[in-house]
């Protein structure tokens, strides 16, 4: 939104439209932010990973309407121009690369998304093993001030 509103002067002689397009992406961002709040406000992980399941997935009816806006009403953007019935009207020159670097980006975003998965099981590991430790110690604590009044020879 920010690039897009700094491009967005040049072209169209503001930073901002209320185009079908833009507004339905500064909704996505608004609820991306609830999403981002919600998760780091609750304590409970399970909780806040329920909450913020339902919160993703009403994020994502948002989806369609920004992808299919410039078709359904008349904005300022331009419709799809990559993939087309009657195919890409993007010179070959530049659809190459384009396409090397979606699935490119694609690619990380996997690898950088099963490292996270990876760092939040170990986190949640840590973390059990941190509260079965404390239990272990509150209950050989409670253990050890029973057994001098039960030892009495």
């Amino acid at each position: 939104l920010i690039t897009g509103s700094l491009w967005g002067k040049p072209m169209w002689g503001t930073y901002w439209v209320w185009d079908a397009r833009l507004t339905s992406v500064l909704v996505l961002l608004i609820m991306y932010l609830g999403l981002m709040t919600l998760w780091r406000t609750m304590e409970d992980p399970i909780r806040a990973g329920k909450a913020a399941a339902v919160l993703t997935l009403v994020g994502a009816l948002n989806l369609p309407v920004i992808k299919f806006s410039v078709d359904w009403w008349n904005t300022l953007h331009q419709p799809a121009s990559v993939m087309r019935m009657g195919g890409p009207t993007i010179h070959p020159d530049i659809l190459w690369p384009l396409l090397v670097m979606a699935i490119a980006f694609t690619l990380l975003f996997f690898v950088l998304h099963f490292m996270a998965m990876r760092n939040e099981i170990l986190r949640r590991r840590v973390r059990a093993l941190r509260l079965r430790a404390a239990s272990a110690a509150h209950s050989g604590a409670a253990a050890a001030t029973a057994r001098p009044a039960e030892v009495t020879s």
